[in-house]
């Protein structure tokens, strides 16, 4: 889940990378800044110790990036250390590679069902889930035997329940206000 304030930050690099022409260097600046200040436990460790002073952490950041990354990239980078904010640059990274898939009609589905589903059943929901979303569809799908049957969509934030579970827990709410 990405914090409001990680949204802001990615729509505010979404917009100027967009208007810049630079979105697609900007999308991998942001998941190489994931990687090496977010993933990396030491790294990340040292840029949240109130220990360390910003312009340590800045040159870390700069030996990492200056003269690697867009000069938008670095910026940002640089403002969430002067914010104390860097442990947020994985959610930024997310959301910022959200907003690109969106903007190239792309949407990220995940798919959960009882029960393994065969390459023609997943298709056939893919197609489906397109139509409805007027998106192209990239299809996660994992087995969730709880469900007892039938399907769970979930994709941006919306999530479209269609399991036997789900009906099961709706009769019983159901018959419970009787």
């Amino acid at each position: 889940m990405t914090s409001s304030i990680s949204r802001n930050y990615a729509r505010a690099i979404f917009e100027l990378a967009t208007a810049a022409g630079t979105r697609d260097a900007v999308e991998l600046d942001l998941q190489a800044a994931r990687e090496a200040l977010h993933d990396d436990r030491e790294v990340r460790m040292f840029l949240g110790s109130r220990l360390a002073g910003r312009v340590a952490k800045k040159s870390l950041v700069d030996a990492g990036f200056a003269g690697r990354i867009d000069p938008q990239s670095l910026t940002l980078l640089h403002l969430l250390v002067d914010r104390g904010r860097t442990g947020l640059i994985g959610e930024i990274a997310e959301e910022f590679q959200r907003l690109c898939w969106l903007a190239r009609g792309v949407r990220k589905v995940k798919l959960s069902s009882a029960f393994p589903l065969d390459d023609e059943e997943t298709e056939r929901i893919r197609r489906s889930l397109e139509k409805q979303f007027t998106a192209h569809v990239e299809l996660t799908t994992e087995v969730t035997p709880e469900l007892i049957g039938g399907v769970v969509v979930e994709s941006e934030g919306q999530e479209i329940e269609l399991s036997i579970a789900s009906a099961l827990h709706s009769l019983q709410a159901g018959m419970a206000q009787r």
